[in-house]
């Protein structure tokens, strides 16, 4: 039963040139793709979605074990949750619940504020990222944290971020605390239907899916950069069909079986209270 879960918690990337900054890349010496350390890639990425009409963030998932640095996101939350209840807001007794605001009601999530956890997390991010669109990317500022709480669904940290050129960059599905190199193609029709039709045989070995296609917007060599999202779920429930957003990450070399190298995601489905 949570199988899908794993599914969607192990894999990340991304990248761009931008000059006097260290790019990550595949190894050198080698010249080969998939030596990409993932070790770099978990420092580098975390996923970017729209969670409301008004608020598009940098989100990390809590009590996921794959997140880079996902410890001390965890134990920064839970220490400030066991003085001021912050769980307490999912029950409706807001009254046992200590310094807190609500920064967005109007998404899927009601996004909460609270002070002492935006201190002791703006202490351990980065001041701004590198955001990446479905066809450019900008640097962007981190000015506040908030979260998203719920009894079922995946709890997160969210980082919003403002004026992003959705014009220029596309929709923003990932970000990076340094510049990667990546390449944004006009078309990966074989690509993303041999990515396609792995995940398809991929999913019967899952009690949970979505029928959401996956579609590849940028690469590096042989890695190519996924995304599975409606980009509706946050701004429109209603209208979404869409219960696992994630971004993904696939080695698709010729001749050679396909390999996953990092995936993320949300369960909006809830599937430990299924």
């Amino acid at each position: 039963m949570r199988n899908i879960i794993s599914l969607f918690l192990s894999l990340l990337l991304l990248s761009c040139n931008q000059k006097n900054e260290t790019i990550l890349k595949p190894n050198q010496e080698n010249k080969k793709s998939d030596t990409l350390e993932k070790t770099d890639i978990d420092k580098a990425l975390y996923c970017v979605y729209n969670l409301s009409k008004t608020t598009t963030a940098i989100v990390v998932n809590l009590d996921d074990e794959n997140t880079y640095n996902g410890a001390e996101f965890d134990r920064i939350f839970n220490q400030i949750n066991a003085k001021d209840s912050l769980y307490n807001v999912l029950y409706g007794d807001s009254t046992k619940v200590k310094n807190y605001e609500y920064y967005d009601s109007l998404g899927s999530y009601k996004l909460i504020k609270n002070k002492k956890v935006e201190r002791e997390v703006k202490k351990i991010i980065e001041k701004s990222y590198y955001v990446y669109g479905t066809k450019g990317f900008s640097k962007m500022p981190v000015n506040e944290v908030v979260f998203g709480l719920d009894e079922c669904r995946t709890n997160f940290f969210a980082f919003p971020i403002e004026n992003f050129d959705t014009a220029k960059n596309g929709i923003p599905v990932l970000c990076s605390k340094q510049p990667l190199k990546i390449n944004y193609q006009k078309n990966y029709f074989d690509i993303q239907k041999k990515i396609r039709d792995f995940e398809e045989e991929e999913s019967k070995k899952y009690d949970y899916k979505d029928d959401i296609k996956t579609k590849v917007f940028a690469n590096i060599g042989d890695v190519y950069f996924t995304y599975s999202d409606d980009f509706m779920w946050g701004r429109d429930p209603d209208k979404s069909k869409c219960k696992f957003p994630g971004r993904t990450i696939y080695i698709v070399k010729k001749g050679k079986p396909i390999k996953k190298f990092w995936v993320n995601g949300l369960d909006l489905f809830g599937i430990p209270c299924d």
